[in-house]
């Protein structure tokens, strides 16, 4: 099943090459082909400096497919470059993917774990790489999704 994911997800990343060559019709397809129609992003948590100096840790709130999608049409419009630098099965239908980003001179690198569904994502987690075991948890946190899908299915038992 993943490899159909790591296909659609090839295709999806293919769009952005900075030329803007295909139709939003064909860019709509492609997301469709890649994520779940219940698809969840959780973002990573935002890091805020107190004026005292301490650090503590925002929650983001998640972000559905509809704000995906915007978001993912904002970035293909501006002429983003995007390369898929490895793409890690790490557990029971859950992939460890992590894309270099181009946006004119400024280079950026985005860490997610995604949870599939149907040979499509339903649930990605973007991991901040300064905090250690934060792709376990993840991936911990995806066999525990899977766990509860596999759940609501009847048996014959």
């Amino acid at each position: 099943m993943s490899y159909e994911f790591e296909l659609a997800l090839r295709q999806y990343i293919a769009a952005f090459d900075g030329t803007n060559n295909i139709s939003p019709a064909e860019f709509q397809t492609r997301f469709d082909n890649l994520y779940h129609k219940d698809f969840t992003f959780l973002p990573k948590n935002k890091t805020i400096r107190n004026d005292n100096g301490m650090m503590h840790s925002k929650a983001r709130a998640p972000l559905t497919r509809e704000e995906v999608f915007q978001l993912d049409s904002k970035l293909y419009v501006s002429g983003q470059k995007v390369t898929l630098i490895h793409f890690r099965k790490i557990g029971l239908d859950c992939i460890d993917i992590k894309l270099g980003i181009v946006n004119g001179k400024e280079k950026s690198t985005v860490r997610v774990v995604a949870t599939i569904t149907a040979k499509q994502a339903i649930v990605s987690r973007e991991i901040d790489e300064s905090i250690p075991l934060t792709v376990i948890r993840a991936s911990c946190s995806s066999a525990v999704y899977k766990w509860k899908e596999m759940g609501t299915f009847q048996t014959n038992m």
